[in-house]
């Protein structure tokens, strides 16, 4: 129980920190006159908006997955033969931290002199965050623990999420952020 009481906090602390740090982030931007759109870079216009929905989609998936860990799942659980439920701890804050990172050092890129050194800690961010989903996704594959139609919702959103932060976040935002629109 100790574990889940845990992950419980985890996000509830940290998920609360990063919706912060968003706030705080587009709140500098505002106070040094700056369109929050710099924080796209150089994403193409028209794929904005799906990005953004995909963001709430993702968002929706994360809650299923997480519930599933929270509900369904065994503290003493081993994911994939050999990972403890406190490693989902682990994964959790591998994508809470950089999140919550990941605005401030933007704006600070942004309007900066964009050392290369700066754009290795992002892109390193985006992928721990990637990396960290991917895994959740393959803790979630390996659980069945529900009837079919639940165990597929909880599958699916958490592919939307690894989804979100792989390919939309670390492959697309960082292949296009240095393209001019």
């Amino acid at each position: 129980m100790i574990q889940k009481s845990i992950l419980v906090l985890i996000n509830l602390i940290f998920g609360s920190m990063v919706l912060l740090s968003y706030y705080y982030g587009l709140e500098k931007l505002k106070s040094m006159d700056k369109n929050p759109s710099v924080l796209w870079g150089g994403v193409p216009e028209i794929l904005q908006p799906g990005i953004v929905v995909f963001m709430f989609i993702g968002a929706i998936g994360y809650f299923l997955f997480t519930y599933n860990f929270l509900f369904n799942v065994s503290s003493d659980k081993l994911f994939l033969g050999k990972f403890s439920y406190s490693n989902l701890h682990l994964l959790y804050l591998l994508v809470f931290i950089p999140s919550m990172v990941w605005i401030g050092l933007t704006i600070d890129y942004v309007d900066s002199q964009k050392s290369m050194f700066d754009w290795i800690v992002l892109v390193v961010i985006l992928f721990t965050v990637a990396a960290s989903s991917v895994m959740l996704l393959l803790f979630t594959i390996d659980l069945k623990v529900e009837s079919g139609s639940m165990y597929l919702a909880y599958v699916v959103g958490a592919a939307f999420f690894a989804f979100h932060t792989l390919f939309l976040d670390a492959i697309l935002w960082t292949s296009f952020f240095h393209k001019s629109n």
